[in-house]
């Protein structure tokens, strides 16, 4: 049996006509995989950008197994998101393959066929490499194992809010989601979103509250929290590139470039500070991430268990609950420290913009603690990417106790905001 492990890639969003292929998905193994267009044949500057991505997706990622969410649009569909083992590559184990192919199984039962409908796919993380099998009996139980696998995988507690991603759901494009209320931009691209926002209020800072970009933990599926160390890799090198560039075109500067002290944070924000020079630059060491205690630097996808039942715990509203035991943080333990923190950067810059580069579960405190209507126990539905913005104004009182008012949460720059 082949070994599995849950490698969380930079998520990838894919929309592609279902084709007919080789035949072999139901008919000879079992197994109603689906079979996405790839133009091959064509010059890049005769695709449009949903070609152009599925195309890009099979040359520069890595062949193997991955897990994604997906959806098939129209009737046939029925409005619903399932999870999907999906496979990318040159299928080894026949001799027929000229060409990569992708190969979504949606693991859910469709009572006939979408051929010529449109797939829709966020694929979230790798799983394994392809592997030429001796046998078709051998190719059907590693098939099997790995919807199993990806079906555990796709229902852990980081994967809560992907699910939810309006680029899956196009039938709710005009509402807005069920966490925030309709006047917060969500999961959007970063330039058109800053474009759109309201201008500064008198007496208020405005905060560019962002997430590190890639690391290699994050890529492997490892808890790197508070006291463990994770540099940027090339994909978050270029994913705070891109931001830097898009604020660059749409802010006019920065007061403060700020990060935690973790050299992930520092140096995100370093790649924007480059193209902002003006701006002070601070690192507060209060702001890194929430410690994972005995969990710390575990694989996630060996800590699953642990993780399902701590986000239960907290969904529930038992805040105080540590990661990893007293070593580690509760949620409470991290917004005490965090609005803290916050406040005394923000408290000084009335009428100046901040960038504040921090963590995953620091900004989803933060986030989830100041939006009425959510409250600290839903903090697990805050989507956060990595090198996503989130904006927020903040009243600067004389009390430093001033007031937050949420404007975006979620957003990208660059290549993953084409779709």
């Amino acid at each position: 049996m082949e070994t599995r492990q849950l490698s969380f890639i930079t998520p990838v969003r894919l929309r592609a006509k279902v084709v007919h292929g080789y035949g072999r998905g139901s008919k000879q193994l079992g197994f109603p995989t689906a079979n996405l267009e790839i133009r091959w044949d064509a010059d890049a500057s005769q695709l449009s950008e949903e070609e152009l991505s599925v195309r890009d997706f099979a040359m520069s990622h890595r062949t193997g197994i991955y897990c994604a969410f997906g959806s098939v649009e129209g009737p046939l569909g029925g409005q619903q998101v399932h999870k999907v083992a999906m496979s990318m590559g040159w299928n080894p184990t026949f001799d027929d393959v000229k060409a990569k192919t992708i190969e979504p199984w949606i693991l859910h039962h469709f009572d006939e066929d979408f051929y010529g409908s449109h797939l829709r796919l966020l694929v979230l993380a790798y799983v394994r490499p392809e592997v030429k099998f001796e046998s078709t009996e051998q190719l059907k139980k590693e098939i099997a194992a790995d919807g199993e696998f990806c079906q555990a995988s796709l229902s852990i507690p980081e994967f809560a809010a992907f699910q939810k991603d309006p680029f899956l759901t196009p039938w709710e494009v005009q509402k807005p989601p069920a966490i925030f209320a309709s006047q917060i931009v969500t999961s959007a691209p970063l330039k058109e979103t800053l474009q759109s926002l309201p201008p500064l209020q008198p007496g208020f800072a405005r905060l560019f509250l962002t997430r590190h970009g890639e690391t290699d933990a994050n890529e492997q599926g490892f808890l790197c929290g508070g006291d463990h160390e994770s540099q940027l890799n090339a994909q978050g090198e270029k994913q705070a590139e891109e931001l830097a560039q898009e604020l660059l075109r749409s802010v006019d500067g920065f007061a403060v470039v700020g990060s935690s002290e973790q050299r992930r944070a520092m140096g995100s924000a370093e790649l924007v500070a480059q193209r902002f020079p003006a701006a002070r630059r601070v690192r507060v060491k209060e702001l890194h991430e929430m410690k994972y205690g005995d969990l710390e630097g575990a694989r996630i996808a060996d800590v699953r268990s642990d993780m399902i039942s701590l986000s239960q715990s907290w969904r529930q509203g038992s805040l105080q609950e540590r990661v990893g035991g007293e070593r580690g943080e509760s949620p409470e333990d991290v917004i005490k420290r965090v609005l803290a923190s916050v406040r005394q950067v923000l408290q000084g810059e009335i009428g100046q913009s901040v960038l504040l580069v921090c963590h995953s579960w620091v900004n989803k405190t933060l986030i989830a603690s100041v939006t009425p209507g959510l409250g600290l126990h839903k903090l697990l539905d805050v989507p956060q990417r990595n090198c996503a913005v989130n904006v927020l104004d903040y009243s600067c009182g004389e009390d430093g106790e001033g007031e937050f008012r949420v404007l975006a949460v979620d957003l990208v720059a660059g290549s993953r905001a084409r779709i």
